[in-house]
């Protein structure tokens, strides 16, 4: 069976991508005509605008009658935003926002370390025991950071993380050693986020200045995000070669990368891909090439050798 798919909305909203309510409309008609249900927001889509994602989910009631099912995360990567009476804060703001009494999974999008670990997690234990969510999951975690919820969660008796949104993809495969072991050990499901390096395997080009307003335009925070991940001598090289071979089969390297963690990665039943998109038809095309079978077996030997000449260059698994 394969692994499931979760729908992104950190381009939704007036100041992202997908301006409207209508644009948002016909994408999720699309996703939920294909047999999906699973969406993903948070607090801080899109970036530098936090709420309007939430807000255009809301507006659309998108989990009346069941159609859709929804997971956000709360406010993060500010210092002090995981003190207890900020996650309580940013909670009830994104549900009244979403117009829900409650979401399937709710997030530590990123770790807080100017507040202990302990009272985060108390917070969203809190939350958890009010009904407020039915899943418990931490993003962008280290490794030890991961244990010491699940330790926390034996100790005290509260929720345990079940769900992990991370870096996974044909050139960020440290997980594969880093987390992926943790979460088989502790029934975490992990949810891969950014399947196409957030357009690098196709639209950036060595040596040329990224598109304003892209995703590595580095005047933005999502740009320097990802121009610190991808913008490496070696990662360009693994580009040309990756699409050296997609050639020779007329398989773009978008395809690739997508057929290759749904068919190749380490992901297992449980476990999900985050699917993004810039547009109606970019959505179109990658739920085809999801929907596409295993990949020829030299392009999986291709991407193996690639990931071990590239893997000192590579992302990290967590923030």
């Amino acid at each position: 069976m394969p692994v499931d798919l979760i729908l992104g909305t950190n381009n939704v909203g007036p100041h992202g991508k997908i301006k409207t309510t209508a644009d948002l409309s016909a994408i999720l008609d699309l996703y939920h005509s294909l047999g999906n249900k699973y969406l993903d927001t948070a607090y801080l889509y899109p970036a530098g605008y936090p709420g309007e994602s939430e807000t255009f989910l809301g507006d659309l009631e998108v989990t009346q009658d069941g159609k859709f099912v929804l997971d956000t995360k709360v406010r993060s990567f500010e210092d002090g935003a995981h003190a207890a009476d900020q996650i309580y804060k940013s909670v009830d703001e994104q549900l009244k926002r979403l117009k829900v009494d409650k979401v399937r999974t709710l997030y530590l999008h990123a770790p807080d370390r100017t507040v202990s670990f302990e009272e985060s997690h108390k917070a969203m234990n809190d939350l958890y025991k009010q009904g407020k969510f039915e899943r418990f999951g931490i993003s962008n975690y280290q490794p030890d950071e991961i244990l010491g919820f699940v330790e926390r969660a034996k100790k005290y008796g509260w929720v345990a993380p079940c769900a992990y949104e991370g870096l996974y993809n044909i050139f960020s495969r440290r997980a594969e050693t880093e987390l992926l072991p943790i979460f088989r050990k502790h029934n975490i499901d992990f949810y891969a986020y950014s399947p196409l390096a957030s357009g690098f395997f196709s639209n950036i080009k060595r040596n040329e200045p990224p598109p304003a307003g892209g995703h590595f335009d580095p005047t933005t925070f999502n740009g320097q995000f990802n121009q610190g991940w991808f913008f490496k001598d070696a990662l360009f090289t693994a580009v040309e070669e990756l699409k050296t071979v997609g050639e020779k089969y007329g398989i773009s390297n978008n395809a690739i990368a997508l057929r290759w963690l749904r068919h190749h990665s380490q992901l297992s039943n449980g476990d999900a891909i985050l699917v993004g998109y810039s547009n109606l038809g970019q959505l179109k095309q990658n739920l085809e090439h999801l929907d596409q079978g295993p990949l020829p077996e030299e392009i999986v030997e291709v991407i193996d050798k690639i990931w071990d000449a590239i893997e000192a260059d590579a992302p990290k698994a967590a923030l």
